[in-house]
């Protein structure tokens, strides 16, 4: 039996008629969550689904349908609704699924209709779909996930990460302890609950510790697609719903930090999680100072999620924080962060992990008080023509805290400069702007890291034009191949990209201008 599912059944004999989850219209009390999570458990089982996608908005009826897949034994594949359609085929091969789990609006477009006949029986307002003939499972040893977790990455199709129960109910116990001496009533999820980091530290935890969590659909919070945000309504709605803590992405939280800037007053929040990439220390500073208690984590799927956290009391701004209760965090001879006691399965469609350590990809150090900091990917670390290795995210987290910048990417291998790709924050936004915004980042830099050089963009990053991952990370190879590599004329257009070249040449007779 799942840890966390035994905890909710433990919440819901203690406090029957408390509120666990609202969506803005509608709210089930822990007991009525138990109850409808049994009966599509018994559903699930009845079907024999084996392994079954989630495809759904953020809201109540996908955490009644996560809930029952782990009651039941029922691998669940979490399908993040901005996949494209190439990509969630991709994911529906891979990982054999039988059974697809839709909402009334994702069984609109679920562009595999087809191929899946509807199950009869009462879901709610959910709706299953199965293979008539169900796929064989891939030849894969110990098919025992709980969850398979697929991550954009930077380049290629999604990955999928194999999740034991017993490691989700590891990170969820090791988070309720981290977690016990804050007295969160009311947990605001943000990011779409395909989120690995959302889906245990945003539903998990706070159910277990008996918080009331808040899931409105993405549309309503003022969030389209991976890469856009209404600001002003996001806060609105944080300020509706009283939330006390939330987890964010670093552009989320500038985005709500200039929000709340702009508009200023009390705040509920006494929480706020930040992680997914680097977090530069004046964002957290900014954030602070505008009311907003944010917190730089650090985690990834392999490890089922967080490893390590700041949290009050225990705050180090510039680090990650101290690694989890239980977990052993180590750094190799090279600098690479190895962590240990918390581990996946292994990759779908690859034999299963050995051993209990996750090499995971990342550099950093640990100082002498515990605290974890982490520096960079190693795959994007660049070295310098003067032989200095530079990790490309610690100049991007200084150019990303000028209010200018909304996206920029640095690059310098075997170059004597760095050169940064920027989409600046606003179309009135000037290059002579960028060139200020640029000289105030790099008084943050020693000069082997500062941005000598730049481009502007001639569109911000995003998913669709191939040059942002799912997740909000930059494609690297296709940003330095669009604006770097491109033989390509320049167009000679009152478009920003004209700029290239005029600014690299003030830059070389004279430094002080970038």
């Amino acid at each position: 039996m799942s840890g966390i599912i035994t905890a909710l059944r433990m919440r819901a004999q203690a406090t029957p008629d408390q509120t666990a989850l609202s969506d803005g219209r509608a709210e089930l009390s822990y007991a009525e969550l138990m109850q409808q999570v049994d009966r599509l458990a018994e559903s699930l089982q009845a079907g024999r689904c084996r392994i079954a996608g989630l495809l759904a908005d953020n809201g109540i009826d996908w955490v009644i349908a996560d809930l029952a897949a782990l009651l039941s034994g029922t691998t669940l594949v979490p399908l993040p609704p901005y996949f494209s359609e190439s990509q969630l085929q991709h994911v529906i091969e891979a990982s054999s699924m039988d059974t697809v789990i839709l909402d009334r609006a994702s069984y609109d477009r679920f562009p595999y209709a087809g191929a899946f006949a509807r199950l009869d029986g009462d879901f709610g307002n959910l709706c299953l779909v199965q293979q008539p003939a169900a796929l064989e499972y891939t030849s894969l040893p110990g098919y025992a996930a709980a969850k398979i977790t697929f991550t954009s990455g930077s380049t290629g199709q999604p990955k999928g990460v194999r999740l034991a129960a017993s490691t989700l109910d590891q990170v969820a116990l090791r988070l309720c302890g981290a977690f016990a001496d804050i007295d969160i009533a009311r947990h605001l999820c943000v990011m779409p609950l395909a989120t690995l980091l959302e889906n245990v530290a945003g539903i998990y935890v706070p159910l277990m510790l008996g918080t009331t969590v808040y899931v409105p659909s993405l549309g309503s919070l003022g969030l389209y697609g991976s890469s856009r945000i209404d600001a002003r309504r996001f806060k609105q709605t944080i300020d509706t719903v009283a939330a006390e803590s939330l987890i964010l992405q670093p552009q989320l939280l500038r985005e709500l930090t200039a929000a709340a800037a702009a508009d200023p007053g009390a705040t509920s929040l006494k929480f706020v999680a930040v992680g997914g990439a680097r977090v530069a220390v004046p964002d957290l500073c900014d954030a602070a100072a505008s009311g907003i208690p944010a917190f730089e984590g650090y985690g990834l799927s392999e490890c089922g999620s967080v490893v390590a956290l700041n949290r009050p009391g225990a705050a180090r701004p510039g680090s990650a924080g101290k690694p989890l209760d239980g977990i052993d965090v180590s750094i190799s001879p090279d600098g690479e962060i190895l962590v240990e006691h918390q581990s996946m399965l292994g990759y779908l469609g690859e034999t299963k992990h050995a051993g209990s350590v996750i090499a995971t990809g990342d550099l950093g150090y640990i100082d002498d008080d515990g605290f974890l900091y982490v520096t960079g990917r190693r795959k994007n670390v660049f070295i310098t023509s003067f032989g200095r290795n530079v990790s490309p995210e610690w100049p991007e987290a200084e150019l990303l805290h000028q209010p200018e910048i909304a996206q920029a990417c640095v690059f310098g291998e075997a170059q004597p400069f760095n050169t940064a790709i920027v989409c600046p924050a606003d179309p009135s936004v000037t290059p002579r702007a960028v060139a200020d915004a640029i000289l105030n980042a790099n008084r943050n830099l020693p000069d082997y890291a500062r941005v000598a050089d730049f481009v502007i963009a001639d569109e911000p990053f995003a998913v669709s034009n191939g040059l942002l991952t799912q997740t909000g990370k930059p494609r690297r190879e296709a940003i330095a191949l669009k604006y770097l590599l491109s033989d390509e004329p320049w167009p000679d257009t009152a478009g920003c990209r004209a700029h290239k070249h005029r600014f690299i040449n003030e830059k070389r007779t004279n430094h002080e201008t970038v």
